[in-house]
């Protein structure tokens, strides 16, 4: 039994119904309700936290880590074309860009390391040159990574989503599980509002949107709101002027923006204002003016869609897979998960199936005391990184 219907879920459902296994999968809103059809559409290798800091903390295990980070883009590639997947993919690369002319010499030294241990093909772009890329006078350089691309989020899910029924995963979209037993016998009871489903094993695969299920998951994840906006379609000459080479875009400040140009000369911008909770009507404004504060030249560009979500961060910023009383999870993407869990998926549904987790990934999954269903401590964060950022 798989709940949780986004990215991981469907994959871990098609991987498992390839091994010959019988899935079910529940999902409590319509399948790829989620994350999954309403993020920035980036796929790239890394984390939320720095390739450097993820090194001097884990050492060789960051390495691995890592370089799992970078099969996982090499998975979503090779399901892409493997499966014909029509999800208007495109190799595009992306851009890291400094906010701070300091900040060029981390990216510098994760240049280094990216090309030297992970032989990628990655450059630093100095202020000089950045015009040729971006259309913006905002930062102070970038380092160009070019295994990366993007996609449409909800086209990939509905072609997760082809994939899993075609090798006959039973897939129910708008049932919520509502708890979870281990049975006496072996195996687990999963309740829902209607029935009780017995099986053999239970994925939870839920990120962002994790509820009480179970409690020693719940308190491990935090949900952060996310917001984007898209423009009305660009006059090509405006497209090329902003971002020449159709480039991903992101900057390394704490609240960061991403934004990118859809195949339909649409800008696509989002980020966040704060950690606190916020209107959509409020966050469409306040990225319309991060926008033109970005490139100036898109002012009067009439926003035609907004949308929201929440990212399921965690409090060491990487994702985690695991157990806890026999229950396998995989989740915890922290806004960088479009290759991560489709990786997941194929990595719980092979544990599942009798396979080993590799060890990198046998890590321990923290928390903070006090730290149940409410995070209280999200408004202190919120004025301590944005105060980093100003300063």
């Amino acid at each position: 039994m798989i709940i949780g219907g986004g990215y991981t879920g469907m994959m871990a459902a098609a991987r498992l119904a390839w091994r010959g296994r019988a899935v079910a999968l529940l999902e409590k809103h319509e399948l790829g309700w989620g994350a999954s059809s309403r993020n920035g559409g980036m796929v790239h290798h890394g984390f939320k936290v720095g390739l450097q800091t993820l090194i001097e903390r884990y050492g060789d295990r960051g390495a691995e880590l890592y370089r799992s980070s970078i099969d996982a883009f090499d998975l979503v590639e090779h399901t892409i074309t493997e499966q014909r997947i029509d999800c208007e993919y495109e190799r595009s690369g992306h851009l890291s860009l400094a906010y701070r002319a300091g900040h060029m010499k981390g990216l510098g030294e994760e240049a280094t390391v990216l090309r030297d241990v992970f032989k990628l093909d990655v450059r630093l772009i100095d202020d000089a040159e950045l015009h040729s890329e971006v259309g913006s006078t905002a930062y102070h350089g970038a380092l160009l990574v070019e295994k990366s691309g993007g996609l449409h989020p909800a086209k990939y899910m509905a072609g997760l989503t082809r994939l899993a029924r075609d090798r006959a995963a039973h897939l129910y979209g708008g049932i919520a599980a509502t708890a979870v037993e281990r049975r006496r016998r072996g195996g687990f009871t999963v309740e829902t509002a209607g029935a009780k489903i017995a099986c053999r094993d239970v994925l939870l695969a839920t990120n962002g949107y994790t509820d009480g299920i179970l409690p020693q998951v719940r308190r491990r994840i935090i949900p952060l709101g996310s917001y984007m906006i898209a423009t009305e379609p660009m006059r090509a000459d405006l497209a090329n002027q902003t971002i020449p080479r159709r480039r991903m875009l992101f900057d390394t400040k704490n609240f960061l923006y991403y934004w990118r140009i859809s195949p339909d000369n649409r800008m696509l911008f989002g980020g966040r204002a704060s950690f606190a909770p916020t209107t959509l009507w409020r966050a469409r404004d306040w990225l319309y003016a991060a926008m033109v504060g970005v490139h100036p030249q898109l002012t009067g560009l009439r926003v035609e869609r907004a949308w929201s979500g929440d990212v399921g961060f965690t409090f060491d910023r990487l994702p985690h897979i695991g157990r806890i009383k026999g229950i396998t999870y995989a989740m915890g993407y922290c806004g960088t998960g479009v290759a991560m869990s489709t990786y997941f998926g194929q990595l719980a549904a092979d544990w599942i199936a009798g396979g080993e987790l590799p060890a990198c990934w046998q890590r321990p999954f923290p928390t903070i005391p006090l730290y149940s269903e409410r995070p209280w401590f999200l408004r202190p964060a919120g004025w301590y990184y944005g105060l980093l950022d100003r300063l």
